[in-house]
Parts: structure tokens; C-alpha cells; sequence
């Protein structure tokens, strides 16, 4: 199932993307499967460990038979991120071979692993905010695995019991601000934290509809024009290896999000540029790139690095 989070009339839901178009999934679940109490957010679904996929689409073929699915479909709301509080979201750094080789920097044995903050989250059709002050800022196409249960020293060969579901996220850069903060020996959390630097969505689709995620097609549209093209199956580490790995590293819990990296290529965004994320099987994350219209009070304003205005 293609699993979204969205609002309308103040009250959020449970979306499912079906081909007649968005249902409301929590009400639906309400109407078929009373006794289901656990369908209010995705990150509850994920956390019960319900079979979504198939009490989902019970749900759903009940209605059709019934002709009551007409009134459970929505319009008009509005984008919510698929996972609203995700218990973590970590992401890699240098995970294809060309994007080392345009960096050039060194390939690592093991992942760079670095955390994004849920509260910079931004959903599909968002307006991701550039900074007020001078600064290359970069979008990054990136394959995102969601994990369905809680897990400690897993193998890569296990992994894909762990796994719910997969999504895009845009791992958005403030590079003049990376670069500087990496003579500091920190360049990865800092100028990918900025706030609405990590949209995602705009769903979670189920790994029954993308057992195998080794080899799926990625695209950039900028503006509507093809900028860049990439595969999944050119990653360094795949998303078992990495789940396995971050497993390791820290304990993995229900909801977490792991955003894989990206591939080479022109990544430049400016105001006034609509972005489109491409990935096979997953679907469009669409945002709109826009100036900040307000002046941060602790920041250079004319330079794209510098020290903090101290009072």
C-alpha cells in the first residue's frame, strides 16, 4: 500500500493512494474494521505491527463491493509528511561512487552516518525555504527505508524482516556552509538542518509492492527539465547492509527513517524552482523553492559563511 498522512478540517488521517484516488484509511478502517485501533497515524500502524497490506486492502475491496468507498475518498486537504514523528531519521553521506568522485573525497569502509531532525521534516507539495543570506543550496535524491520493528546487531541477511516500507526524502544542503564547517571536521548535521531542509514523501510505500529495492530508476525534474538520472543499484552499501549496519550503531526502533544517499550530478536549487524527486515504484515528491522572507538576526547577512553576530 502507498501510505500518506494528511489534514483536512483541522483533523489529521491515515491516507491510502488508490486508483480511484486518496482514501481516508483511518475512517475506512473505521467503517469496516471497528476492532482496529491502531490506524489513527502511520507511525501507530507501524508500531502495532498490523499487516496493513492486507487488512488495508480487505478494507478497501469490502467498500468498493459495497459502493461505499465514493465517501471515504478526499480532496482538497492539505500534505502532511507520511511518518509526522519518526523516533529517528539518520542519513548517508557518500553513498554512490560518483558522488564521491565529484567531491573528491575519500571512500569509507563503512557508512558516514549523520541525523536529520524530524522537525525540519516538509511534506509533498511544501515550499522548501532558502536562507536570507548568500548560500549554494543543493537538493539530493535520496531512497529512504522505513523500519518496521525495533532491532539490535541484526545481519544484512535479516534486514528485510525489519523493513516496513520505503520513500523519498530530499536531503537539502546549505553547501557554502558544509564546506566551511568541514575545515571544522563537522560538515554533515549543520548545513543539513536547516528548517524544511528534509522533505519527504509523499508516501510510504509497503515493501509487499517493492520487495527488492536494488534496482530503481531516480530522477531529478527541475522546472520540468531532466537534470539528473540515477539507479538505486549503484549504491555502496544497499538498504539491508545499511539498516544492519545502523542497527550496530544504535538501537533501530518502529518508524525510524534511513535516507540512502545520493548520485552525481548538477544539484542546484534556486528561488522560484519547482523540484520533482523520481523514484521507481515510489512515486513524485514535489516541492516549491522559495526565499525567506525574513532576516535571521544572528547570521552575516552579505556572507555565505562567517561568525555568528554576538550582542
Amino acid at each position: 500500500m502507498k501510505l500518506l498522512t494528511f489534514e483536512k478540517n483541522g483533523r489529521q488521517s491515515v491516507g491510502a493512494s488508490v486508483s480511484e484516488g486518496i482514501v481516508d484509511l483511518t475512517q475506512a478502517l473505521k467503517a469496516t474494521h471497528p476492532g482496529v485501533s491502531d490506524a489513527g497515524s502511520v507511525l501507530s500502524i507501524i508500531q502495532s505491527g498490523m499487516d496493513i497490506d492486507a487488512i488495508g486492502e480487505e478494507s478497501l475491496s469490502r467498500l468498493r463491493k459495497s459502493g461505499d468507498l465514493a465517501r471515504h475518498l478526499v480532496t482538497d486537504f492539505r500534505w502532511l509528511p507520511p511518518i509526522l514523528r519518526p523516533p529517528k531519521i539518520l542519513a548517508l553521506a557518500l553513498n554512490f561512487q560518483e558522488h564521491i568522485d565529484e567531491t573528491k573525497l575519500a571512500f569509507y569502509n563503512e557508512p558516514i552516518v549523520f541525523a536529520k531532525y524530524a522537525i525540519n521534516m516538509l511534506p509533498h507539495e511544501g515550499e522548501i525555504v532558502i536562507p536570507p543570506f548568500p548560500q549554494l543550496v543543493d537538493e539530493e535524491i535520496e531512497l529512504a527505508v522505513v523500519v518496521s520493528k525495533d532491532c539490535r546487531h541484526i545481519l544484512p541477511a535479516q534486514a528485510p524482516d525489519y523493513v516496513f516500507g520505503y520513500t523519498i526524502c530530499n536531503d537539502v544542503s546549505a553547501r557554502d556552509r558544509q564546506r566551511e564547517r568541514a575545515r571544522m571536521g563537522q560538515p554533515y548535521a549543520y548545513a543539513k538542518n536547516f528548517a524544511t531542509f528534509c522533505p519527504i514523501g509523499p508516501w510510504v510505500v509497503t515493501k509487499k509492492e517493492i520487495p527488492d529495492p536494488s534496482n530503481l530508476a531516480m530522477e531529478v525534474r527541475v522546472n520540468g527539465a531532466v537534470r539528473r538520472s540515477g539507479n538505486s543499484g549503484k549504491m555502496i552499501f544497499n538498504p539491508f547492509e545499511v539498516l544492519a549496519y545502523c542497527s550496530d550503531y544504535a538501537p533501530m526502533e518502529a518508524g525510524d527513517v534511513i535516507s540512502l544517499g545520493t548520485f552525481a550530478g548538477h544539484k542546484e536549487l534556486k528561488a522560484g524552482d519547482l523540484v520533482e524527486l523520481e523514484i521507481e515504484k515510489i512515486g513524485v515528491l514535489r516541492n516549491r523553492v522559495v526565499a525567506d522572507r525574513e532576516k535571521w538576526s544572528n547570521f552575516t547577512v552579505d556572507a555565505r559563511t562567517g561568525p555568528m553576530i554576538k550582542g
